[in-house]
């Protein structure tokens, strides 16, 4: 009980910190700046006000670095990294002015820094030594799903509703690939990637998918897919923790 409520105090800090930031930078002189710069200060800002908060009352370990493992734990993430290998080479070849490019690229590194912080380095660990890896990884997953509400500022509903399921899906899938690779490190790169291309938006032609909506819908079918391999390998050995 006792770790639920710091789970609910840190997701609160999360989301007051957020709401707090986002108004200082509406006053004068921030409000004057450009949208990639506000949005780049805002996620710094966030980050620095986040690893102030595990210091002071979560002292959660923070493991930013790629930490060498076998090739046979490495191998159920592969697919994953493909897939963020192939959407990070469409972002790039969509690119028209190289430095709108390095703005949304650094712009993406700064959200995905602050979020995989606080949601996989810090929310996710507290729910993962209190109910286990898979328990943990679906509730972190709600709130991280749920923090994104806050859009309905300025989205539809139907858009939202869209994007609380992809980012369910999303942060179920960052949390599995922390786990398997025992770092942050990839999870930030994947994060990264996706919220590159999302903001370079590169024109794909599928067949049956002519609406954003549907193409969203297709991509939680294929983080669906890519979670199977790396959920089955972690429940095994969880199962068979000697093997």
């Amino acid at each position: 009980m006792r770790q639920l409520k710091n789970i609910l105090i840190l997701w609160g800090g999360i989301l007051a910190s957020m709401g707090l930031v986002s108004l200082f930078l509406r006053v004068p002189p921030f409000n004057l700046l450009s949208a990639p710069l506000t949005t780049g200060l805002q996620e710094s800002l966030l980050l620095g006000i986040a690893l102030l908060f595990n210091a002071a009352w979560f002292q959660q370990p923070l493991h930013y670095r790629n930490v060498p493992i076998s090739w046979i734990q490495f191998k159920p993430v592969l697919p994953t990294l493909l897939v963020t290998a192939f959407i990070t080479s469409l972002a790039l070849l969509s690119a028209r002015q190289w430095s709108t490019t390095f703005a949304a690229l650094s712009v993406a590194v700064l959200i995905s820094l602050f979020e995989e912080t606080c949601f996989r380095g810090l929310l996710f660990q507290l729910c993962r030594s209190t109910w286990g890896v898979l328990p943990g990884a679906l509730l972190s997953s709600v709130f991280f799903s749920l923090t994104h509400l806050l859009n309905l500022s300025h989205q539809a509903l139907t858009a939202t509703l869209l994007q609380l399921a992809f980012t369910f899906v999303l942060g179920l899938l960052l949390c599995l690939v922390t786990v398997q690779t025992k770092s942050l490190f990839w999870a930030i790169i994947i994060h990264t990637a996706n919220d590159f291309f999302s903001t370079m938006a590169p024109t794909i032609q599928l067949p049956g998918i002519t609406t954003t909506a549907q193409f969203q819908i297709f991509e939680i079918i294929i983080i669906i897919i890519l979670i199977a391999p790396l959920s089955i390998t972690i429940r095994d050995q969880v199962d068979h923790p000697h093997h």
